[in-house]
């Protein structure tokens, strides 16, 4: 095999799955929830015989609605409170929840402001509106927030968010060290011990990268990121069948033929390259495409 070359680019050929992501101006969650005003959820809660009698009210038959299912109906119930009561901590506390487990994040994140408004030391809202900054890709202001969280008290979800945040800025030796630190306080969880892999992978660390992933699948053997990561390194160490096989739990043959012959083809092992993507395009026609794409890139790097 040729000298193993570190792939640039990567993601160009790859459908990739690397780690356990534009936020609303206001601070008034009336004008962000344009469609549900007062008189209309008074309106809409009479018009089905769900009139509630007080915020302590509210927030039970929310989490009731919650608890069915019924994440429209709980919402409903979440604004009521929030109508009687607009700066009880819990209610905006439990909307923010609600926001985020429905991905309305720019609504969670006047939620979270709404909090910090008046709690500016609160450090969990400090800490979950950090992670959900991540969420919404504003990683500066993200990373101010966990930052002053781990100064204050020792979080493993704030140093994982860190974490990510160096990764994504590009500096993989920055989130080691994160993510090594969120791994001694919650030790053993294979979505840290994966996080640590990447980190390692994205620094070249190859064999120290392969024990991380070893072991996150020792605990969770159908974890899928890991499993996805952990055929990445064994490509990049020119194990293109075991690559293969790993590609092959998590997705179809023709993407782990696709994924495995890309990263050969960035190895420098032009023929093992060619077998995979030939593969890829016979396998299924979907992928014609982007196999004749790496085929053709192909054809322009080997120098045969």
């Amino acid at each position: 095999m040729k000298q193993r070359k570190k792939p640039t680019n990567l993601i160009l050929g790859l459908t990739l799955s690397c780690l356990l992501l534009t936020a609303c101006d206001s601070i008034n969650l009336k004008e962000a929830e344009s469609n549900s005003n007062k008189q209309e959820t008074e309106e809409i809660l009479q018009s089905a015989g769900l009139e509630v009698t007080s915020v302590e009210d509210a927030i039970v038959k929310a989490e009731k609605a919650a608890q069915s299912g019924k994440m429209d109906l709980a919402q409903l119930y979440y604004v009521k409170a929030y109508d009687l009561e607009p700066n009880n901590i819990e209610v905006l506390q439990k909307m923010a929840d609600l926001y985020i487990e429905l991905k309305k994040y720019d609504l969670a994140e006047v939620s979270f402001k709404l909090i910090l408004k008046q709690q500016p030391d609160n450090l969990k809202a400090t800490e979950q509106y950090g992670l959900l900054l991540i969420k919404l890709r504003n990683y500066p202001a993200a990373e101010k927030n966990l930052t002053s969280v781990v100064a204050k008290q020792q979080s493993w979800s704030a140093y994982n968010g860190l974490g990510i945040i160096a990764n994504l800025q590009g500096n993989p030796l920055k989130a080691e060290s994160f993510f090594k630190k969120a791994d001694q306080i919650f030790p053993n969880s294979p979505e840290l011990l994966n996080n640590i892999g990447f980190a390692l992978y994205s620094a070249d660390k190859l064999d120290e990268a392969q024990s991380y992933y070893a072991k996150a699948l020792q605990i969770n053997p159908n974890f899928k990121k890991a499993i996805y990561n952990y055929a990445l390194l064994q490509a990049r160490l020119g194990q293109y069948e075991q690559a293969y096989n790993a590609f092959a739990k998590v997705s179809t043959p023709a993407e782990a033929n696709n994924n495995t012959g890309y990263i050969a083809m960035m190895n420098g092992d032009y023929k093992e390259a060619n077998n995979y993507l030939q593969e890829a395009i016979k396998l299924s026609p979907l992928f014609y495409k982007k196999a004749n794409e790496n085929l053709i890139r192909l054809e322009n790097m080997d120098p045969r």
